[in-house]
């Protein structure tokens, strides 16, 4: 009896008896409590509005011209003014207009950057600063600069600027022609006061000041000029021989940054630009037998040659002249809208610097649409149409030559 009282007590301890429910309700967990974790708060510090100039004073011509030149190069790259002060002696009034054009230069990139209006370049590509004597100077430009005007002390230096073939750089580079610098000196220290290239003129080198703009108005400015134009349609061709756009280009990338040896060169000092244009699209326009002495698709007022050429080959505003006479023998059509722009399309641009507007003055060529890559000659190199700054533009297409 004793063990079967045991054995009783101890199936119900182990809950096997009847009156014991078959399952227990499981009794959840409660998770342990998570402690909070603030967020660091996160310092929105102000985009930059200029870069620094990064250099010590220059004690040296050289470095001085070195310094100058790096300093634009890494606005040029980083979208944003930097100050000169340093390197550039603002007493005189073109150096002043350099600070401004830059400014501008790199407020025009920015915008037209942020709003994808065209291809914007922000590579930095290597380049070599050549010095050379002022007696291997190609023209007189020294004869109209007195050292003496600069104060006592003043020196002038000339050298090339050389880089990657087929390239752009900043426009103020010049790439392959000839610059020219006065620097003055105070104690030790040396300082920009004169820049003079192909083509600085019509930057910052005329006696109105380059002015500077806000940026609501250079917005308002840009958003004008890559707007789609009202324009009418292209015409088709009226003669027998129709340009070929892309056979221009080509001539463009070969003889851009060379002369063709078979034309006359005009000089720098005068302006080779529209020169080496009437070449580019008179290439577009010739048989592939035709040479520069062999010349079908030429005409008698629009023609050259290794001895010269005339004046409506040559000259940006008589080429454009004549274009809109009924005696003409060259179809071109005229338009605005830079989004219909194709290679071997030629275009003419004028500065706001200069009193009278619709003043066309200097002559580039498409060279690559899609990136709007230009090629000019006074300076000989690439450009994009997105550092055209303080200029105003007009394109003009061959369609077709009397045979």
């Amino acid at each position: 009896m004793k063990i079967a009282a045991l054995l009783l007590a101890l199936l119900l301890i182990t809950g096997c008896g009847a009156s014991v429910p078959a399952s227990v309700p499981e009794v959840p967990e409660i998770p342990e409590p998570v402690p909070e974790i603030s967020e660091p708060e996160v310092s929105e510090e102000p985009a930059p509005t200029e870069i620094e100039y990064p250099f010590p004073e220059s004690t040296d011509p050289e470095s001085a011209v070195e310094n100058y030149f790096s300093a634009l190069y890494d606005s040029y790259t980083a979208m944003l003014p930097v100050d000169l002060s340093k390197v550039i002696n603002p007493d005189f009034e073109m150096m002043g207009n350099v600070q401004n054009w830059n400014d501008l230069l790199a407020m025009r990139r920015s915008i037209i950057s942020e709003n994808g209006y065209c291809f914007v370049e922000t590579e930095r590509l290597p380049y070599t600063i050549n010095y050379i004597e002022e007696k291997d100077l190609s023209d007189r430009r020294m004869d109209y600069v007195r050292l003496s005007d600069f104060g006592e002390g003043a020196k002038a230096v000339h050298f090339i600027i050389t880089g990657e073939a087929k390239k752009a750089y900043p426009p103020i580079f010049a790439l392959n022609s000839e610059h020219s610098m006065v620097l003055t000196e105070e104690n030790g220290v040396y300082k920009i006061a004169y820049h003079y290239f192909p083509g600085s003129e019509g930057k910052f080198q005329n006696d109105l000041p380059v002015s500077l703009m806000e940026r609501e108005d250079m917005e308002k400015l840009l958003a004008e000029e890559f707007s789609p134009k009202d324009e009418e349609p292209f015409p088709e061709a009226e003669f027998s021989r129709i340009y070929d756009g892309e056979k221009a280009a080509e001539y463009a990338f070969s003889f851009c940054e060379a002369p063709n040896p078979d034309f006359s060169f005009v000089g720098d000092w005068y302006g080779n630009c529209m020169n080496f244009a009437s070449q580019c699209i008179w290439s577009g326009f010739k048989t592939e037998t035709e040479t520069a002495k062999n010349y079908d698709s030429m005409t008698k007022n629009w023609y050259s040659g290794k001895s010269g050429g005339t004046l409506i080959w040559a000259s940006v505003s008589r080429f454009y002249e004549w274009t809109l006479q009924d005696y003409c023998k060259m179809q071109t059509a005229v338009f605005f809208d830079i989004s219909k722009a194709e290679n071997g399309d030629l275009v003419h641009i004028g500065s706001y610097a200069c009193e009278t507007e619709d003043k066309y003055t200097h002559a580039l060529m498409v060279a690559d649409a899609e990136k709007m890559l230009l090629a000019q000659n006074s300076p000989a190199c690439f450009v994009y149409y997105s550092d055209l700054v303080n200029n105003y533009a007009r394109f003009i297409r061959p369609v077709s030559l009397i045979e």
